[in-house]
């Protein structure tokens, strides 16, 4: 699947990532009271260019999200859309559920926020499976 698709792979993660970055933004945004309200001894000072870490960390994980896709192309049923929720769905109850469970354990995060990010975070995955689904389609040998 990869071998004839590196280009087409590589664009469809690049705007993945910027997809990501934006949706994220957006949450941060919207939901700054959240962060406001809790321990502030939880976060990190977001100063200087933190911004820009934040766009390079969503393009890696668009990268990855576009690889793993053409990798498991075969093996997620369905076409198109109902291809890319598949893996959306699955990228979020395999990637991101068990870490805020943890979280949510083992930390004095607000349960509010956990549940925002799991929230957002099911929305983010499905958007950019959606993307995906829509814009892949392996070259044929």
């Amino acid at each position: 699947m990869v071998k004839n698709n590196q280009g087409k792979i590589f664009q469809i993660g690049i705007l993945s990532g910027i997809i990501l970055f934006i949706l994220n933004s957006l949450e941060g945004w919207l939901s700054s009271g959240l962060y406001a309200a809790s321990d502030p001894a939880l976060w990190k000072t977001m100063a200087g260019n933190w911004w820009v870490y934040n766009l390079v960390f969503n393009l890696i994980v668009g990268l990855l999200l576009a690889l793993v896709f053409a990798i498991f192309y075969r093996g997620l049923p369905d076409q198109g859309v109902g291809r890319g929720l598949q893996f959306g769905f699955w990228i979020w109850l395999v990637g991101m559920v068990p870490g805020l469970l943890m979280t949510i354990l083992t930390m004095a995060v607000p349960e509010e926020l956990v549940v925002l990010w799991l929230v957002t975070g099911l929305f983010n995955y499905l958007a950019v499976g959606i993307m995906i689904g829509l814009m892949y389609q392996p070259k044929e040998n």
